[in-house]
């Protein structure tokens, strides 16, 4: 089982892919099939981060983040920015 810690560090290496895909391994199950959304302000580009697995659905939550400036961002207000994110276990 991998702890939140990892997770961390593995949303610190990611790189943008087309959509949602990110680079980089699970730190849960080694597949290469990482998602990561910013959701957040644009002009500030501050909001939170939901990185998973499609693989295993394992991942984490980080609030109060900031995208990099090579991340898409999806917008804080619209409720539909989640739309699409499966239901992933989020390691606390």
């Amino acid at each position: 089982m991998t702890d939140r810690a990892t997770w961390l560090r593995t949303l610190a290496k990611v790189r943008a892919g087309p959509g949602d895909a990110v680079t980089g391994s699970c730190p849960n199950c080694a597949c290469d099939r990482l998602h990561a959304r910013y959701i957040a302000d644009r002009e500030s580009r501050l909001g939170y981060t939901l990185l998973w697995c499609d693989a295993c659905l394992q991942g984490i939550s980080v609030s109060r983040a900031k995208a990099p400036e090579d991340m898409p961002i999806w917008p804080l207000e619209d409720p539909a920015s989640t739309v699409g994110v499966p239901d992933f276990q989020r390691k606390e």
